[in-house]
C-alpha cells in the first residue's frame, strides 16, 4: 500500500514537472517570438526611416541637378557665337569681353549625401532589405563622388589658369582689358575654349547623374509603396 502511495505521489511529481517544464519552454519562446518581432518592426522601422531620408535627399539632388544644368545650357547657348567668332578670328573687344565675363561666373553644386553618409557611419547599410535598391544606392553615391572629383578638377582649372590671366589681364572692377591686343593671343582662346569644353564635360557628367536620380526616386518610391501594404 505504501509503495503504492509512493509511486503514485511520483508520478505526480514527474507531470507535475513536466508540465512546469513545458510552461516554462512556452514562456521562453514566446518571449523569444515577441523578442523577434520587436526586432524585426524596428529593422522595418529604421529601414523606413533611411529609404525617406533617401528619397528626400533625391528630391533635393534632382532640383539642384536641374537648376544647374538648365543655367548651364544657357551658358552654351550664349558662348557657342562667341566660340565660333574666337576660332574664326573675328571676336570684337565687346563679345571678348562678354566671355571673359562669362568664365568669371562660375556655378558650384551641393548635392545631398546625409543619410547615405549617416547609414555607412552607422554600419547599418545592411538593413536595406533590398539587394538590388542597396546595390542601386551605392553606385548613385558613388556617381556623385564622381562629380565631386569633377568640381575639383574645374575648380583647379579656374585657379590655376583662369585666375592668373583675369589678375594679369583682365580690370574685373571695370569689366575691360589692360590691352585690346590680348584677345588675339593664344593664351586668351585656351582659356575660352578650355572653359567651354569643361561646361560640355560638366553637363554630360550631370546628367548622367539625374538620369540616375529619377531611376532612384522610382526605385524609393516603389520600396516604400510597397512596405505599407
Amino acid at each position: 500500500m505504501g509503495k503504492g502511495k509512493n509511486l503514485s505521489k511520483r508520478r505526480y511529481s514527474l507531470k507535475k514537472l513536466s508540465l512546469e517544464l513545458f510552461v516554462v519552454f512556452l514562456g521562453v519562446t514566446a518571449g523569444f517570438i515577441l523578442n523577434n518581432r520587436r526586432n524585426q518592426q524596428q529593422k522595418k522601422t529604421l529601414e523606413h526611416k533611411y529609404l525617406s531620408g533617401f528619397l528626400q535627399d533625391v528630391d533635393k539632388n534632382i532640383e539642384e541637378l536641374e537648376t544647374t544644368l538648365n543655367s548651364d545650357s544657357l551658358w552654351l547657348e550664349h558662348a557657342n557665337p562667341l566660340l565660333i567668332s574666337l576660332q574664326e578670328g573675328s571676336i570684337s573687344i565687346d563679345s571678348a569681353e562678354s566671355a571673359m565675363k562669362m568664365v568669371i561666373s562660375i556655378s558650384s553644386i551641393d548635392l545631398h549625401t546625409s543619410t547615405y553618409e549617416n547609414i555607412s557611419n552607422s554600419g547599418n547599410l545592411n538593413i536595406l532589405s533590398n539587394f538590388h535598391l542597396k546595390s542601386t544606392i551605392v553606385d548613385y553615391h558613388i556617381a556623385i563622388k564622381g562629380i565631386e572629383f569633377f568640381d575639383d578638377t574645374f575648380y583647379k582649372y579656374l585657379t590655376d589658369f583662369v585666375l592668373p590671366f583675369l589678375l594679369s589681364e583682365f580690370n574685373v572692377l571695370g569689366g575691360e582689358f589692360r590691352g585690346p591686343e590680348i584677345i588675339h593671343s593664344t593664351r586668351f582662346s585656351n582659356i575660352i575654349a578650355g572653359y567651354y569644353s569643361l561646361i560640355q564635360q560638366k553637363i554630360s557628367i550631370y546628367q548622367k547623374v539625374l538620369t540616375e536620380s529619377y531611376l532612384l526616386r522610382d526605385e524609393l518610391k516603389k520600396n516604400i509603396h510597397t512596405e505599407r501594404k
